[in-house]
């Protein structure tokens, strides 16, 4: 299911990828990370079907595949093929009878195949590194991915942090996605009843969303999609606190990790720096865990009053910054 705030819909991994084109799928999956991370994302009876499929490279009937699980889950059996033939993991095909039969997509098996038990060339990124003589820890990632995010969410609040390190390319992406909108009369652009919506979600949600919308654009960029998104399932399998080489990427990727750097996403010291780190934002992002332990609603306490004074007790300047929105504040 897709996550919904309100009449905002945040469309899970499954959803989005079943938005491309046939074509574009099979691109993917030529990609072991991608496979995996699609494996992880499906409903456990579609997986059984896979690894029962693995090694098979002919049509098996349908009839005997649906023999293969109890007859009393109809409702988790259309889940699963459903789910599988949305994402063009299988597809129907005659077995060598004349049956209707499901055959896996070769792209797809070959390729989770590697992932599973191993073969092929290394799909991970792992380009040998010197020892980082300024080694960042895990720490230290938490709060820089933090604080690149709450930069965006600081302007969509219109608080005085608004413009510090915000960038161009990200405020275009806000004003795409419809959480925020330009006005004739004012200078800076305005939130919308969307972006409210999108603030008091959690925060893998937010960057999520904010993703989906920024893939819906990469073409336009100059970039490629299937590239972008490979490199997106990539992350998804480092290690928190490690850093990974550039040495080998595209321009065209180069490009999108400075995007991904600009809101937290990645962390490297120097925009043409040799090394980068992924930070728990991108890690967790198609990773399928729903870790909020970064997320940006820290604990506080409001009081409302019989006579509409509200008390806030929070140390959160994005927080206090959000009130401002709803309350004219009078004090701190």
């Amino acid at each position: 299911m897709a996550t919904t705030t309100g009449n905002l819909k945040c469309k899970n991994l499954h959803g989005f990828l079943k938005s491309l084109l046939p074509a574009t799928l099979t691109k993917l999956y030529s990609h072991p990370a991608t496979c995996l991370a699609v494996f992880r994302e499906l409903p456990l009876l579609s997986r059984h079907y896979i690894m029962r499929l693995l090694f098979v490279e002919q049509p098996i009937p349908q009839a005997v595949i649906s023999s293969w699980v109890s007859q009393n889950v109809i409702k988790q059996k259309f889940e699963a093929v459903e789910s599988l033939c949305e994402l063009h993991i299988w597809n129907e095909a005659p077995t060598p009878g004349g049956l209707p039969g499901w055959l896996l997509n070769p792209t797809f098996r070959k390729n989770i195949k590697i992932a599973l038990v191993g073969g092929g060339q290394t799909w991970e990124v792992c380009a040998p590194l010197d020892k980082d003589k300024k080694t960042r820890d895990i720490q230290f990632l938490d709060s820089y991915a933090m604080d690149r995010w709450e930069c965006v969410l600081h302007f969509m609040v219109g608080s005085q942090q608004s413009h510090e390190g915000i960038s161009a390319d990200a405020v275009r992406i806000l004003l795409q996605a419809g959480l925020m909108r330009n006005e004739e009369t004012e200078t800076n652009p305005l939130i919308t009843t969307d972006g409210f919506q999108f603030l008091l979600m959690d925060t893998s949600t937010q960057v999520w969303y904010f993703m989906l919308h920024y893939l819906e654009t990469v073409e336009s960029r100059g970039l490629h999609l299937v590239e972008c998104l490979t490199f997106l399932f990539q992350l998804s399998f480092l290690t928190l606190g490690k850093d990974y080489s550039t040495e080998g990427m595209t321009e065209s990727l180069l490009i999108f990790l400075q995007h991904l750097r600009e809101v937290g996403l990645v962390y490297q010291r120097k925009r043409r720096s040799g090394r980068f780190y992924p930070t728990r934002l991108a890690i967790n992002l198609a990773s399928g865990l729903k870790d909020n332990s970064l997320d940006v609603h820290r604990p506080g306490y409001i009081l409302v009053e019989t006579n509409y004074r509200v008390y806030a007790y929070t140390d959160s300047q994005l927080q206090v910054a959000l009130l401002g929105l709803f309350c004219e504040l009078i004090y701190r």
